[in-house]
């Protein structure tokens, strides 16, 4: 399923949003215009790859940060700018500025550590935002259940555009992102995919928002903020 837009409100202008989806976008180009041995090179320096920092914390120290701004492929990162824009504006619009932007970097290096844990695959650089859009959705679901989501959903070869509420749809995709991680755990078989990374991600985005839920939704309404309107 892809997001296409949603129907919530926002009383404030992205501005982290933005600058996250930028920054993104600035070094996928720059990995695309190095030449192949210079753009490996430029990945490895600043991606996170856990014995290596296990081993020098100290000289690897922004990795769990820098890694988040890095991605493996036109799909995984038009999927993830996909999800970041849909979705992360509403989050910024409730938390705040500077809030989402402590946010999402926490939840970045707080998915890093449950994949860690979960899939120890030391040697393997993880690179991605995912883990952080994740969380993001998770305090959507939390704020925005009935928000409504327009989503293109394979039928045959063609794409349909259908209006799905936010609880199905992240919903169907938590259960993906689950079983996903389940079936690589039970067949022990490596995955390019760092399953363990959404899950941690977006049960931190949905506790956090499960627990800030009523502050936050009070501060949406004191800025007479009506959260979504049907279409």
């Amino acid at each position: 399923m892809i997001p296409i837009r949603d129907y919530v409100r926002t009383k404030s202008f992205p501005l982290v949003n933005g600058v996250f989806i930028a920054v993104n976008l600035l070094v996928f180009v720059r990995q695309l215009l190095l030449p192949q041995p210079e753009a490996l090179e430029f990945v490895m320096e600043y991606a996170f790859v856990a014995d290596r920092f296990l081993a020098s914390p100290v000289d690897y120290w922004f990795t769990p940060v820098t890694t988040l701004f890095f991605h493996g492929g036109f799909v995984h990162f038009i999927g993830n700018m996909l999800f970041l824009l849909v979705f992360g504006d509403n989050v910024e619009d409730a938390l705040g500025h500077l809030r989402y932007l402590v946010f999402y970097l926490a939840a970045g290096v707080f998915s890093l550590g449950v994949q860690l844990v979960v899939s120890p695959e030391l040697s393997v650089p993880v690179i991605g935002a995912s883990g952080a859009i994740s969380a993001v959705l998770g305090v959507y679901l939390v704020l925005y259940p009935l928000a409504r989501v327009t989503t293109l959903i394979p039928v045959g070869i063609f794409l349909m555009p259908v209006r799905l509420p936010a609880f199905i749809f992240l919903g169907v995709w938590a259960l993906v992102q689950f079983f996903s991680g389940y079936f690589v755990v039970v067949a022990g078989a490596f995955d390019a995919v760092a399953y363990f990374a959404h899950i941690g991600g977006f049960a931190f985005g949905f506790l956090l928002g499960l627990l800030a839920r009523n502050r936050l939704i009070d501060r949406l309404r004191r800025r007479g903020h009506v959260p979504y309107r049907r279409r």
